[in-house]
């Protein structure tokens, strides 16, 4: 039976920065303030997750971003095989807002069309609108309704939320929504991607809009904390410094593995 430190060897790559496909947009004021945090402590701290076969980032197109920003040539890679895990799964983040359905509508070009919440969700899924906005106050409506084929969708999404840029917006998993929409938030609900369709967007360089996705990835690695300076040698030398480093904190016990939901501390 494999050790821990075997384990994650298996699974740790390092791979070149050009040939890894971003799958979604990111938020740029995410990426500077994560490229000023890694910078000033000099590390990638957490691998990015990455499909095995393909090269798709499923989880860290924010680090990949400032990876290419600052020109770091390699990357630290958890590869998983993503299409043929069945225990990884995909869902979304939601976008949550203070601003109430009345000044949503009044942004330019915005359409709706009130429903109830089983009839819009089944809606969303279908391709049928792009979001469905839940309030506590005023219900659900459909925002721009119709008939859309995916990368139609994806656009019209990408414009409602370009219409939001001033506006603070959080992202939030589906067990906070219903919470959220209780405080008062407007929430815009939006249709999960399947994994296939993630891939072939990345492949076409024709990211989805930011935080789309949301993956689930049972033994993820976290707190590698990779220093930059390692990404910028040579493949041969990066993967040996990493195989060096984690032999040392394996011994020294400075890794483990959880079996339980974990609540982290930053």
């Amino acid at each position: 039976m494999p050790t821990l430190i075997e384990e994650m060897l298996k699974c740790l790559e390092i791979r070149e920065v050009k040939n890894l496909l971003g799958h979604e947009q990111v938020i740029p004021y995410n990426v500077k303030r994560l490229k000023e945090s890694m910078l000033n402590i000099g590390h990638l701290v957490d691998p990015l997750v990455v499909d095995k076969k393909s090269g798709v980032v499923l989880d860290g197109n924010h680090r990949l971003k400032v990876l290419e920003i600052i020109e770091c040539p390699f990357a630290v890679c958890q590869t998983v095989d993503y299409i043929g895990n069945d225990q990884i799964t995909v869902g979304s983040w939601f976008p949550s807002l203070s601003l109430s359905h009345e000044s949503l509508f009044k942004l330019d070009s915005i359409k709706h069309e009130k429903v109830d919440r089983a009839a819009g969700e089944k809606a969303v899924k279908d391709l049928k609108a792009p979001f469905m906005l839940v309030t506590k106050k005023d219900g659900c409506y459909l925002m721009n309704p119709g008939d859309y084929k995916l990368k139609e969708m994806v656009q019209e999404q990408l414009y409602i939320l370009s219409l939001l840029e001033k506006t603070a917006v959080d992202y939030i998993p589906e067990e906070e929504v219903d919470r959220m929409v209780n405080l008062g938030q407007s929430v815009l609900l939006r249709r999960s991607y399947t994994k296939e369709e993630i891939v072939k967007t990345a492949q076409a360089h024709s990211p989805l809009p930011p935080k789309s996705t949301r993956h689930l990835i049972p033994g993820r690695i976290i707190r590698l904390n990779m220093k930059l300076g390692w990404l910028n040698s040579s493949p041969e030398e990066a993967k040996k410094a990493l195989d060096d480093m984690l032999k040392v904190r394996a011994y020294t016990g400075n890794v483990r593995k959880y079996y339980e939901p974990v609540i982290v501390i930053y």
